[in-house]
């Protein structure tokens, strides 16, 4: 199944992969990932962005527990 996004090109999804799982769990941030230098130096953008959202879109979001940030001045 192919569909285009604004953000990206047409991707086909069949399955959550470890790559797409750490792309989802950073919230589709950038910050942190291998691949951000990988297309630092290229025309290229990455897609990943693009796949999570048709991946949850067509199977829902992924059974993971993600990481909460509790703030120190909630616990207080």
């Amino acid at each position: 199944m192919f569909r285009s996004r604004d953000m990206g090109r047409a991707v086909a999804v069949r399955r959550w992969t470890p790559t797409a799982l750490d792309c989802y769990k950073r919230g589709c941030n950038c910050e942190g990932c291998f691949y951000k230098d990988f297309f630092s130096g290229s025309s290229q953008k990455c897609q990943m962005k693009a796949s999570v959202l048709e991946l949850v879109r067509v199977l829902g979001t992924p059974n993971i527990e993600l990481q909460q940030f509790i703030n120190e001045a909630e616990e207080k």
